[in-house]
């Protein structure tokens, strides 16, 4: 009798136990698996847009635009905010003593450049 019992469990073990063992990790590889294939759907996706955006004339127009900078030969880049005027009062210790000196440096270089000693560096000009 004892015998019959462990044989008994031994097949419960190899034809119930261990199946449905590997039955679960395989689908928790296969829902990884599905995570991972959604994200490269999304990836895919993303770089077809791009593509199709750059097949055109004015995709590709406005792709040199925004990564390049470039400006059509009858267009003038203006910035949008000045420099403020506003007083630095920085304690004198560091590192305030660095911003305070960069502050200045500017300070000097806007001086100069109403002065006309100086020019500003200006992208759009080669």
């Amino acid at each position: 009798m004892p015998i019959a019992i462990i044989v008994i469990i031994g097949l419960t073990i190899t034809f119930f136990i261990v199946p449905v063992r590997t039955w679960l990790s395989q689908q928790d590889l296969l829902d990884t698996r599905t995570r991972q294939y959604g994200a490269y759907e999304e990836v895919n996706d993303a770089l077809q847009d791009e593509v199709d955006a750059l097949s055109v004339p004015e995709g590709v127009r406005q792709a040199i635009r925004s990564q390049l900078g470039y400006l059509l030969p009858d267009e003038r880049r203006i910035p949008l905010l000045a420099q403020p005027d506003a007083p630095v009062t920085l304690p004198a210790r560091w590192p305030y003593t660095l911003v305070a000196g960069i502050v200045g440096l500017r300070e000097t270089q806007q001086v100069g450049v109403g002065n006309g000693n100086l020019d500003l560096y200006d992208p759009t000009r080669p």
